[in-house]
């Protein structure tokens, strides 16, 4: 079975990254996750993440290139995770289709209840801010 493609912001302020938290009533529900999410038909990556960000945030962003890869294996199905570098450009930041959004330091987000898929994400992030 082919994994499901899902695209991931790493949005900076300062020496912070945003993150949001899934609703409850999601699959994952309450944790936290790089905002994002799955594909349409026939949308680019870079044209789904905008979408997903205007969609869950209420944000117009800019995608720049790719931070990190991910293929990780969840019992309900694997994701191929494309996380990259993000610009907001304007737009106030609402939760949308989120819980809730924070900025939070990258040395602090180990103390959040992230998405395993996310993890190698938060380790590299971890490893470039050294």
């Amino acid at each position: 079975m082919l994994p499901v493609i899902v695209t991931a912001a790493i949005i900076r302020r300062d020496n912070c990254v945003l993150i949001t938290k899934r609703p409850e009533t999601s699959r994952h529900g309450g944790m936290w996750e790089f905002p994002g999410g799955k594909l349409d038909p026939n949308e680019s990556p870079q044209e789904g993440l905008r979408r997903e960000l205007h969609e869950e945030l209420g944000i117009d962003s800019e995608v720049g290139d790719i931070f990190e890869t991910i293929y990780f294996r969840y019992p309900q199905g694997t994701v191929l995770i494309l996380a990259y570098e993000c610009r907001h450009r304007h737009g106030a930041l609402r939760n949308l289709e989120v819980d809730e959004h924070r900025w939070v330091p990258v040395k602090d987000l180990g103390q959040y209840n992230l998405l395993p898929a996310d993890a190698p994400i938060v380790d590299k992030l971890i490893r470039c801010s050294y």
